[in-house]
């Protein structure tokens, strides 16, 4: 088992709490929060429990976790089972990605690691009717958009995975044989059931068998299944992987869990390059973590300032117009008092908690504070609204009660 566990939340905005309910009744992780004067969703989530599907690819790609072939067709039939499921039930998910999926371990599960594991668990979907704030993706229903995840997962983890053969000829032969027709019917117009009894032949065809007891940890038979088990150099490098994991989570816990993500970005394809040999890797938490730190803190201000100004336009022309109707003195302190309420709502609505939920959201800061301006403005120009015409409410009951 390597360490890579800590608590984190995840955040979204939700369009229909009915709906939502729903939902919840038969696809929820972790501890569930539901704010209905922000319309959001928080689910706080056990990392020993659960795992972010863009972790495992990043673990898997990198060479970090090892993973057969078979217990790859498995995640994905699972993942095909799940987007039929919920639409079975007349719930869509528009908003799906390798961040919104999560697989819950059971209890009877081993955890992936340096050395092939023995895997059980479901999938679960977050981030129902959340719109994508950081990209301009459009909605798109699930039994689409997972055929796209089956072509991610297959680009990004097939060169990673260890066959019974080294040798290339072979490796794209198997490619050929199983990986190629699967993707051939991953189109947004095939039919998913297709595709389920494609993965299915040739998981049959291969031979695929799941056997704890036997040490068939969910393989095909042209998968390894004498390297890196038990015993292996790799396995004897776990304990030494775990002491740098450990200190790596204690240092980031203080900056919180997207900085945490950060220096596992970095940290984890360092390691996985020495694992047969393995030494303390020399890396700098304090340096990247204090990087992350001031970048994060940058935009902050820089964001924080934008909203500002946004703020006071909006506050001011939202005035203009009251002042059409109504002759009241509003002082700057007033004005002030109101833009500085209006700053607060805004960071802790779903639409800034949201760019905290993972790194991998924005892993480059590239238009990070436009993506959340964006997210943010019809929100901003509702809250000065109903602050305003708060204010102005609040004007009319004094001067009502002052000539009573």
């Amino acid at each position: 088992m390597i360490n890579l566990f800590y608590d984190c939340e995840e955040v979204y905005s939700y369009e229909n709490k009915e709906l939502l309910e729903k939902v919840l009744e038969f696809d929820s992780i972790g501890e569930v929060n539901l704010d209905e004067s922000n319309n959001s969703i928080t689910y706080k989530i056990n990392r020993r429990e659960f795992i972010r599907l863009r972790d495992l690819i990043f673990w898997i790609e990198s060479g970090f976790v090892r993973i057969h072939l078979g217990q790859l067709l498995h995640l994905m039939l699972l993942l095909l089972y799940q987007t039929n499921l919920i639409e079975s039930q007349g719930i869509d998910h528009d908003y799906l990605d390798l961040t919104r999926i999560w697989l819950h371990l059971r209890k009877n599960s081993q955890h992936p690691s340096l050395i092939y594991q023995y895997l059980q668990y479901s999938i679960h979907f977050t981030g129902y009717q959340c719109p994508f704030y950081q990209s301009k993706y459009p909605a798109q229903k699930a039994s689409i958009k997972v055929k796209e995840i089956i072509q991610i997962i297959f680009n990004r983890c097939f060169n990673s995975i260890q066959l019974k053969w080294t040798n290339e000829n072979k490796r794209k032969e198997i490619y050929d044989q199983i990986v190629k027709p699967i993707m051939g019917l991953c189109q947004s117009n095939s039919n998913n059931i297709n595709i389920i009894t494609c993965i299915q032949d040739k998981m049959k065809q291969f031979n695929y068998q799941e056997d704890i007891k036997k040490n068939c940890f969910q393989l095909l038979d042209i998968d390894d299944y004498c390297n890196d088990y038990v015993g292996s150099k790799r396995q004897k490098s776990i304990p030494k992987v775990n002491e740098d994991l450990t200190s790596i989570l204690s240092f980031g816990s203080q900056y919180g869990q997207v900085t945490i993500e950060y220096l596992l970005s970095e940290a984890i394809p360092m390691m996985s390059q020495h694992l047969e040999s393995y030494s303390k890797i020399k890396f700098d938490y304090f340096q990247k973590a204090q990087k992350q730190h001031d970048e994060i803190y940058k935009n902050q201000r820089m964001l924080k300032d934008q909203i500002q100004k946004q703020v006071l336009t909006f506050i001011q022309q939202e005035l203009k117009e009251k002042e059409k109707e109504y002759k009241f003195d509003i002082t700057q302190e007033d004005i002030k008092q109101l833009q500085d309420e209006i700053i607060s709502s805004i960071f802790q609505s779903p639409y800034i908690k949201y760019f905290q939920n993972t790194y991998w959201i924005n892993p480059k800061n590239q238009d990070f504070n436009t993506y959340q301006l964006s997210a943010v403005s019809k929100f901003i120009l509702s809250d000065v609204q109903e602050k305003v015409n708060l204010l102005f409410t609040i004007n009319i009951l004094k001067l009502i009660n002052d000539l009573i």
